[in-house]
């Protein structure tokens, strides 16, 4: 039997006898997906603490927008009402300006979206100049209007820690990188990911691929079962959304590891209706988008000057980081968790700075960089 898959099917034993509480398993929270509409609605008087939009593509994805739901149901129990409005994927992209202007006119003082939505905010936010708009997993750098503020993640440096643990755990010395579809952030996952398998071996291969979809897993694990197959890839990293089931899938199939994204995956799978899946995810890379949110919003409550501005968090400030749990301790030697745990002190330090996509001159030179890891 396949070493790795052995390891896994010993460790599903050891996992039943643990107390772990329940994450994605749980019932989606309750949301409104209204039909979009451009007549006008008298705005209605603030209730609370305040009245924040929470616009999302679909909620159920185990991972990014899953995690920004749970910082909203936090700001729901302290008194902010706010309302999830599930848009659909890009294919209603259409209808974006129609769900915001439609959230506007009830009276949402704070509209809250990914950078899917920042070219929508940037056209709609002058016309709402009292209204507030934030946009998050976007370039801090962007500038322009007084009422829109951007948080951006350093997802290069939590990604570079997953690296540094796939190269450690390789028995190939070829480990995978797969993504939903290419834009700057994912990019940046991809780079910091590279530097760190880099880090710990020079000689370990990274092979990449994007599925072209943030919701199609069938796509990930034809692509993840062609590279283990013809490149011999035996850990697999997915920062894909609603594709990346299909990665857990393949490394299943195949007796190989995976690493989560956004969300602790193992703890989302192991209280799902397919627990098995998690004893194949040794990690996951976090980004704490609902942390991220619940602090935004506390300084909005306190007065702070934020809007107009972007900020950038990284390991320091616990934005980003991985899982450390006990399937992570079981299976992950203690040396190479020292390794992490030792890097990521120097990251937070500001001892040790990691390579991000932002600091290629151009999109070509961030292709060879690709090209040459594989």
């Amino acid at each position: 039997m396949n070493k790795k898959l052995t390891s896994i099917l010993l460790a599903s034993t050891m996992v039943l006898s643990l107390g772990l509480t329940a994450c994605g398993g749980e019932k989606t929270p309750t949301t409104e997906s209204k039909a979009p509409t451009t007549e006008s609605q008298a705005p209605v008087e603030p209730a609370g603490k305040g009245k924040i939009a929470y616009i999302v593509g679909n909620l159920g994805d185990k991972s990014f927008n899953d995690s920004g739901e749970r910082g909203m149901e936090t700001l729901r129990s302290e008194g902010w009402d706010v309302k999830t409005i599930e848009t659909g994927d890009a294919s209603n992209a259409d209808k974006y300006n129609d769900y915001i202007r439609d959230a506007l006119e009830q009276g949402y003082e704070y509209l809250v979206a990914s950078s899917t939505y920042t070219g929508n905010f940037l056209e709609i936010a002058p016309e709402y100049p009292d209204q507030k708009f934030l946009v998050f997993d976007d370039s801090p750098d962007l500038t322009g209007h007084d009422n829109v503020s951007y948080i951006a993640y350093a997802q290069n440096e939590g990604s570079y820690l997953v690296g540094m643990m796939a190269a450690g755990m390789s028995e190939t010395g070829t480990v995978a990188v797969n993504v939903g579809m290419e834009n700057p952030v994912i990019n940046d996952f991809v780079t910091g990911f590279i530097e760190g398998v880099k880090a710990k071996d020079p000689n370990c291969k990274v092979v990449t691929a994007a599925c072209g979809s943030w919701s199609d897993p069938v796509i990930m694990k034809n692509l993840c079962l062609d590279q283990q197959r013809n490149n011999n890839a035996d850990v697999f990293y997915q920062v894909a959304g609603g594709s990346g089931d299909g990665l857990f899938e393949a490394a299943m199939e195949t007796g190989t590891w995976a690493i989560g994204v956004d969300s602790d995956q193992y703890q989302t799978y192991k209280d799902s209706a397919n627990p098995e899946k998690a004893d194949v995810i040794l990690t996951s890379m976090l980004k704490e988008v609902g942390n991220s949110f619940i602090a935004f919003f506390h300084q909005v409550e306190a007065g702070e000057a934020v809007w107009g501005q972007g900020v950038t968090l990284g390991l320091a400030d616990n934005a980003v980081g991985y899982v450390d749990n006990a399937f992570f301790q079981e299976m992950v030697p203690q040396e190479l968790r020292d390794e992490m745990a030792g890097v990521a002190d120097k990251v937070k330090s500001g001892e040790l700075k990691i390579k991000s996509y932002f600091d290629f001159a151009s999109e070509a030179e961030y292709m060879d960089y690709v090209n040459a890891a594989k």
